[in-house]
């Protein structure tokens, strides 16, 4: 489940962060565009783990539009590329992997 709360919680910030920060219209696009797409891959990931990836290749796309493109402010351009990486890393670890942490104990 932490999985998935991550990357909501990135997408939700990529959501904010692409009208709040200074974009051209490209990267304006390209964020919130990349923003839905995180959210709803992270859901579909509970039942079939290899979602992920696809999230790892948005990850890098937003990246690289982060480093590239032309227009952004450095503020929205170091934003992107900072979710971009934390999407990258949590990508790389498998929701099923995840969800089976064993739970602190609780107390009797």
């Amino acid at each position: 489940m932490r999985f998935i709360g991550w990357n909501l919680l990135f997408a939700v910030w990529l959501l904010v962060s692409a009208f709040v920060l200074p974009h051209s219209p490209f990267s304006l696009a390209t964020t919130w565009i990349s923003a839905i797409a995180v959210g709803t891959l992270a859901v579909l990931s509970v039942g079939r783990p290899a979602v992920r990836f696809a999230i790892t290749a948005i990850a890098v796309f937003l990246g690289l539009v982060a480093l590239l493109a032309p227009g952004m402010s450095t503020g929205a351009a170091v934003n992107n590329a900072i979710v971009a990486a934390l999407l990258f890393t949590l990508s790389l670890v498998s929701p099923i992997d995840a969800a089976s942490e064993p739970h602190p104990k609780q107390a009797a």
